[in-house]
């Protein structure tokens, strides 16, 4: 599902996530979703808050600042968000159109990104979105290779799992 909105309401559970044009609108389905739902701004700009929660029964601003979002094409938007490290930022450029293939300059993934940064909530949405896990970058590495150098068991557990091509 590609999406031009910039608010997302992602549910606790991360199964449903949807776009809106306005804060208020996310902010409500957000709401509704409850305890433990996010709202993410994709347009946030640099140092703005981009990433909120229901807690208590009201939306709270964590600890996510923009980086002009919006400024590049929707795959670097995704590599800067799995860069922050939340599940929900991540989630929220894959609904708004960007590829789990997507790639930096030089070559490195999203899905090796996630790796790197010891993400496994991340690597298993890219993987669900279609993260190509034989993919290697410029190095000749797979995200397997960067679990392994990193020693993350439950990375290498779940990206094994996906079959000897990885290894």
């Amino acid at each position: 599902m590609t999406s031009s909105r910039r608010y997302y309401a992602r549910s606790a559970d991360g199964r449903l996530i949807v776009g809106y044009d306005e804060h208020a609108a996310a902010a409500a389905q957000a709401l509704d979703y409850g305890e433990g739902a996010f709202l993410i701004d994709t347009g946030a700009q640099a140092y703005h808050p981009m990433l909120e929660w229901v807690a208590g029964g009201a939306l709270a601003y964590l600890g996510f600042g923009g980086w002009d979002t919006g400024r590049f094409e929707p795959g670097r938007d995704l590599i800067e968000g799995i860069k922050k490290g939340h599940v929900a930022i991540a989630h929220a450029f894959l609904a708004k159109g960007a590829s789990a293939n997507a790639t930096d300059a030089h070559g490195g993934s999203a899905l090796h990104w996630a790796a790197a940064r010891g993400r496994p909530g991340i690597v298993r949405l890219l993987l669900d979105h279609g993260a190509d896990p034989a993919y290697r970058d410029s190095a000749g590495k797979s995200a397997l290779d960067l679990a392994r150098e990193r020693s993350n068991q439950e990375l290498i557990a779940v990206l094994e799992k996906l079959g000897p091509e990885q290894s």
